[in-house]
């Protein structure tokens, strides 16, 4: 029998997120284009009413033009995540570990990333904006062409891969988005892995 342990994705939680990406995003871009439009308008009020330098109003308008530009940018990023989003449906879970290594559900990848269990390292806890965050790490080394490793050049699981100094990352996970606890996941790692992978406390 084939021995496995899943940890699935709450999708009402994963849905919020997206809303609340989302919403960040289109408030961000608001803001920003109010400050723009309004440095714009003082900038060529300054220039032309109050007689001042004509360098300096120059520059300016051209700083607040530019502004303006990059203000115009989440709202054309957000028309290309809708359509990214109603494309992309949510994986079938986000962790599956077995005997062999460990399975990756990533959000818009058509196949799981797949890890036997010696280019693991584990998990690590980190916080992002107040919320619980599990990172997936990796032995520096593993790269889409490691014996046994499958799904890692996907684009979208490239675009998750980070590289520090220290450690390397292939995804990262909301806690709140997990339908198990840390604590579980913890001893599922640990027997699946015969202790080489854990969740760093």
């Amino acid at each position: 029998m084939n021995e496995s342990f899943v940890v699935g994705l709450r999708r009402d939680e994963m849905l919020r997120r997206r809303s609340t990406v989302r919403r960040v995003r289109m408030i961000s871009g608001g803001f920003t284009l109010l400050i723009s439009m309004a440095g714009l308008a003082l900038s060529i009020w300054l220039t032309f009413w109050l007689g001042g330098s004509w360098a300096m109003g120059a520059m300016m308008i051209a700083c607040m033009v530019f502004l303006f530009g990059s203000s115009l940018v989440p709202f054309v990023q957000w028309g290309k995540l809708k359509r990214w989003y109603a494309g992309a449906d949510l994986p079938p879970y986000a962790l599956r570990m077995t005997a062999a290594g460990l399975e990756l559900g990533v959000e818009g990848a058509p196949a799981p990333v797949v890890l036997p269990w010696p280019a693991v390292v584990g998990f690590r806890r980190k916080r992002r904006l107040g919320q619980p965050l599990l990172q997936v790490v990796v032995q520096p080394g593993v790269t889409a062409d490691s014996p046994g490793v499958s799904g890692l050049d996907q684009p979208v699981v490239r675009a998750l891969l980070r590289r520090s100094r220290r450690v390397k990352t292939a995804g990262i996970y909301s806690v709140a988005s997990l339908d198990q606890p840390v604590e579980a996941i913890d001893q599922a790692l640990r027997y699946f892995s015969n202790g080489v992978a854990a969740v760093a406390r």
